[in-house]
Order: structure tokens, then C-alpha cells, then sequence
């Protein structure tokens, strides 16, 4: 080989290490760019986790709050929910109090109607068992009287008829 093919081959030979050299410095650069976007994303996850941790941190933080919160609500509930209920007892007890006093007044009114009703019946019984017995008092004395009436009057046909059968006893 001459040294002019040599020396092409040597050109052919820089041109593809120039080449691949070329490809090394690109594939360097895109490398660089990589190793920068990593770094900045590698700074931005750092800052997201810290405000991540931040928000965390406040997330808790809220959480024992409301928590605390819920468990204040839930005594108060059961506080007030006691409070209705010996409230209630207590009008209830009232209420039945009112009532049984109310039903005692009743009661006495209505015993004292009964008594009046029963009263006002003995008055009436009473007066109508007067009048029969006045009116039975009349019958009687009118019946009494003709029964005396019929006595004396079958007694004196009696005493005659004994007469007239002695008398007739006598004369035969």
C-alpha cells in the first residue's frame, strides 16, 4: 500500500474516530443535559419533600385539632343529652304530678256528682214511695171499709139465717 492509501485510510480512519468522537461528544452533552435535568429534579423533589413534610406536619396538626375537636363535640353531646333527659324526668314528673292532682280534683267532683245524683234518686224514691204508700194507705182503708161492710153484712144475714134455723128447729 502506498502511502497516499495510507494516508486516506488514516483521513477514513480520523473521519470515523472524528465521528464516533462527534457521537462520544454529543452522547457527553445529552449526558451533561441528563445530569443537570436530574440534578434540578433531584433539588425540586428535595423542596416537594420538604413541603411535603411541612404539609404533613400541619396535616397532623389539624388532625389533633379536629380530633380534639370531635371529642369536646362528643362530651357536649352526651353533657346536653344528660341535661335533656334529667330535664325531661323532671317535666314528666311534673306532668304527672299536675295530673294525678288534676284526676285527684276529679275525682272528688265527680264523687261529690254521684253523691248529689244518688241524693236527688233516694229524694225521689223516697217521695214516690210516699205517694204509693199513700195512695195504697186509701186503697186499703176503701177496701177495709167494704169488707166491714160485706162482715156485717153476711155476719147479720148469718145471724138471721142461725135465727130462722133455730126458730124453725123450735116450732117442729
Amino acid at each position: 500500500m502506498s502511502d497516499l492509501q495510507k494516508f486516506n485510510q488514516t483521513l477514513e480512519n480520523f473521519s470515523q474516530e472524528v465521528e464516533q468522537l462527534k457521537d462520544v461528544s454529543e452522547a457527553y452533552k445529552k449526558l451533561q443535559r441528563l445530569t443537570e435535568t436530574y440534578s434540578e429534579i433531584t433539588k425540586q423533589f428535595e423542596e416537594n419533600s420538604k413541603t411535603l413534610g411541612e404539609i404533613n406536619e400541619l396535616q397532623k396538626v389539624q388532625q389533633e385539632k379536629v380530633t380534639k375537636s370531635l371529642i369536646e363535640l362528643a362530651k357536649l353531646i352526651e353533657e346536653k343529652t344528660d341535661q335533656i333527659r334529667k330535664e325531661n324526668k323532671e317535666f314528666y314528673k311534673d306532668l304527672e304530678s299536675t295530673i294525678k292532682i288534676k284526676l285527684d280534683e276529679n275525682k272528688s267532683q265527680i264523687k261529690q256528682l254521684i253523691e248529689s245524683e244518688r241524693n236527688q234518686i233516694k229524694q225521689i224514691f223516697e217521695i214516690e214511695f210516699a205517694k204509693n204508700t199513700k195512695e195504697l194507705k186509701t186503697v186499703i182503708k176503701a177496701e177495709t171499709k167494704i169488707i166491714k161492710i160485706l162482715l156485717w153484712i153476711f155476719g147479720g144475714l148469718t145471724v138471721i139465717l142461725s135465727a130462722f134455723a133455730v126458730l124453725k128447729l123450735w116450732v117442729m
